[in-house]
């Protein structure tokens, strides 16, 4: 018979729903996804039909996360026998939940950024009532985290440095080490003719990227005389500093830059056309808010063979090195643009590097690690 594994992802990233479903699945392993009806709808576009061959359980209208779990559990005591979870992307009293919760197979955590799993603390930071609000909570999920850790069997990260991070922490339990995306090898646009187009990904709002940078070193280009860039923000504003700084692209637009926004989610769909008729993606992440995780714009730079722009110790894959350019604050950004623009040959090389690489984490190589990385781990070790 085969394996059973299941997958509980309730709080985010949809995507990770498909992608960890459909390794799965390659490796000839039955799946159960346990999720609410709000991220089943975000994840079936990406299925493209196929979500019928896997096993949906919903969290119900009005059913608490506590009643959730618990019948969460008592399915994977009696049907499951490797089960995956990200309990990142919660709130304290969510976090208590994750903490009761013990079900009796094999539990990894697939994690994202593996220092908020070790209790680290930081210093409560007074410099307004939003910014306090958030240093506590995140302090209290620390506290919370660092006794959850204990009772997962083992943790799954997506890169070496991740990986090499919770070794020096004196992790002991098994540790598996693979990538969880892999390439669309969807059509990919080529080269630029009339104007180079940047694309950034991610929530507007300033706590994880430098967005006023970015704006400000496009606004000095434009001011320079370029006129042959543009910039698309592939993200909605979630809080106040959020719609500023929407407030200062509407201003830019109408001073003349060619700048592109949305106010509301953006679908999976609109998402994926923006990022393949893209030149090249730039992130203005805020490094010490992503530890030895991978932000979002490197793992779109990956899935649709993207060059990118990035803050330095940002990349965590050597093999996106030839495609990826760094800068060391974000004011060098200006020059290193109008060095893309003043020199085509070096795009097109940084174009077909991202081809190439990308090739890398086609979904054969990535699904084939998995099994041997994660899967036998886990399925074997237990």
């Amino acid at each position: 018979m085969p394996h059973q594994i299941g997958i509980i992802e309730i709080h985010a990233h949809a995507e990770a729903i498909y992608s960890l479903a459909s390794l799965a699945k390659y490796c000839n392993t039955d799946v159960t996804i346990f999720t609410t009806r709000l991220q089943y709808e975000k994840a079936v576009p990406f299925f493209n039909g196929d979500e019928g061959r896997y096993n949906w359980i919903l969290q119900q209208e009005g059913e608490t996360l506590r009643s959730f779990l618990k019948r969460i559990e008592k399915h994977c005591n009696n049907k499951i026998d490797l089960l995956f979870l990200n309990m990142f992307y919660v709130l304290p009293h969510h976090q208590i939940c994750y903490y009761l919760f013990r079900p009796q197979c094999v539990t990894v955590h697939v994690v994202g950024r593996v220092e908020c799993l070790f209790g680290e603390w930081k210093p409560i930071d007074f410099r307004s009532t939003k910014l306090f609000i958030l240093s506590v909570l995140h302090n209290i999920s620390q506290f919370i985290r660092k006794r959850t850790l204990p009772l997962f069997d083992g943790l799954w990260v997506e890169n070496r440095d991740a990986y090499d991070d919770v070794i020096a922490r004196g992790y002991e339990k098994p540790l598996a080490c693979s990538p969880l995306l892999f390439y669309t090898e969807k059509f990919q646009k080529q080269g630029y003719s009339n104007k180079l187009d940047f694309i950034s990904i991610g929530s507007i709002t300033s706590v994880r990227r430098d967005y006023k940078g970015l704006f400000d070193a496009f606004e000095k280009l434009f001011d320079s005389g370029r006129r042959d860039i543009t910039l698309t923000l592939l993200g909605a504003p979630v809080d106040r500093e959020g719609f500023q700084l929407i407030e200062r692209c509407r201003k830019l637009i109408k001073k003349g830059l060619d700048i592109n926004f949305y106010t509301e989610y953006v679908p999976e769909e609109v998402l994926n056309q923006k990022i393949s008729s893209a030149d090249i993606i730039i992130g203005p992440n805020d490094v010490n808010q992503y530890g030895t995780g991978t932000f979002g714009a490197i793992v779109k730079a990956m899935q649709f063979a993207k060059p990118g722009i990035y803050p330095a110790n940002s990349l965590h894959y050597e093999e996106l090195i030839s495609s990826s350019i760094f800068y060391n604050k974000i004011e060098e950004l200006p020059s290193i643009i109008e060095n893309l623009l003043n020199d085509p040959e070096n795009f097109k090389e940084l174009s077909k590097n991202a081809a190439l690489n990308s090739q890398k984490f086609s979904f054969e190589a990535v699904a084939n690690k998995f099994q041997e990385s994660v899967l036998k781990r886990y399925l074997i070790d237990s």
